[in-house]
């Protein structure tokens, strides 16, 4: 479904109007982007994306009626009428076809904070949170294929839109975030792939595209 239905879906169920709701679906549904077929899902719909989406629209958001509602109920709904339940992110990788240019071995976030206070100066402190978000992957799936939820260029849009523009350092001075991004990718993959060169990797399977339609829910 579009946005904009899973939006007039949720003021069917909590009130207000679909605009309340829209910026939270039309998250979700963003990786479409990348790639106009149903495997773009796999980047956030999940239930680890659901946690993501709590992270960046925080907890709740208060309707035009002045009802809060929770952000992970919205996400969760977003799931079932897109998948028919929340898939955790592992699912999605089930049958995965692997590139031969996965790497064998990866470095830690701590490791790689290092890296990136040598070449753009700063404390490693100030570069950290930005390479442990990319790692928390390592979190939703065993192997090196968990890389692909975020080591690509669409993830190192979705860290500078995570992270602010810019990265402070001390005495005023600030590096691009996306610059980061940029060389995290590079360093752990060698590489800066679109997200199609994994999402083209995935195996089809019926319940990923079984989205139901506005009519079944009553919208039309």
């Amino acid at each position: 479904m579009h946005p904009y239905d899973h939006a007039r879906s949720s003021a069917k169920i909590h009130g207000g109007c679909w605009s309340d709701y829209f910026s939270i679906h039309a998250w979700f549904d963003a990786s479409k982007a990348v790639q106009c077929r149903f495997t773009h899902r796999a980047l956030r719909h999940h239930v680890e994306g659901v946690a993501e989406a709590v992270s960046i629209f925080g907890p709740s958001v208060i309707n035009s009626n002045g009802v809060k509602v929770a952000t992970e109920q919205l996400g969760m709904q977003h799931l079932e009428e897109d998948c028919t339940y929340p898939p955790e992110a592992t699912v999605w990788l089930i049958d995965f076809d692997p590139p031969g240019w996965l790497p064998t071995s990866e470095p830690d976030s701590a490791e790689l904070a290092n890296a990136s206070a040598a070449r753009f100066g700063g404390d490693p402190g100030a570069y950290f949170a930005l390479h442990a978000w990319f790692l928390e992957t390592r979190n939703w799936s065993d192997g090196p294929e968990h890389l692909a939820f975020r080591h690509h260029a669409f993830g190192i849009f979705e860290a500078e839109a995570r992270f602010s523009p810019v990265i402070a350092l001390d005495g005023g001075k600030a590096v691009p975030t996306r610059v980061v991004a940029e060389h995290h990718v590079q360093q752990v993959l060698g590489r800066v792939p679109p997200a199609n060169d994994f999402l083209r990797r995935i195996k089809g399977e019926r319940w990923m595209l079984q989205a139901t339609s506005p009519r079944k829910l009553g919208l039309d």
